[in-house]
């Protein structure tokens, strides 16, 4: 078969199968096969929004995801530390304090970098399914500085 009556027939392809067959030829490292295919793929024109509007949105979204990760992830071992505790462990209420630790450090750092975003942090909680308890601003002067830093970069990094 020429090459003009393949493309055609790359043509009447869906996109599902075009994207199929180009898997396949990326895989044996055919990469006239795979442009031939791709040429063959229907070109649309499509309105958006602003680039900078879904960076940011999917970024917000990241970092909402991340938080609530992090919260249910720390309030659920302290959680657990403490009901050891109860049952006699000695180790566990040490576990329990560090948890407690991590979830300090982890609204003080949300705090703070919603406050760099311009981002209200009811919003990001609500959105992360977290409660939001207005930690007391003492509370959160108290909680460990090394703890926030980290905290905050990580959720600096997923906002860039």
């Amino acid at each position: 078969m020429k090459p003009a009556q393949v493309n055609k027939l790359y043509a009447k392809l869906t996109p599902y199968e075009q994207a199929a067959l180009v898997i396949e030829a990326a895989s044996r490292l055919d990469e006239n096969e795979a442009d031939a295919i791709m040429e063959q793929v229907e070109r649309k024109h499509y309105l958006t929004c602003h680039a900078d509007y879904t960076r940011r949105i999917h970024a917000l979204t990241a970092l909402v995801g991340q938080y609530g990760i992090e919260y249910w992830k720390n309030r659920t071992l302290m959680l657990l530390a403490c009901e050891y505790a109860d049952q006699g462990n000695q180790k566990a209420e040490a576990l329990a304090l560090r948890f407690l630790a991590k979830a300090l450090a982890l609204e003080a750092a949300i705090v703070e970098v919603c406050k760099r975003l311009k981002v209200d942090v009811k919003a990001i909680k609500i959105m992360a399914g977290c409660p939001d308890d207005d930690v007391k601003p003492e509370a959160l002067q108290k909680a460990d500085v090394e703890l926030v830093k980290q905290y905050a970069e990580m959720f600096a990094g997923l906002t860039i």
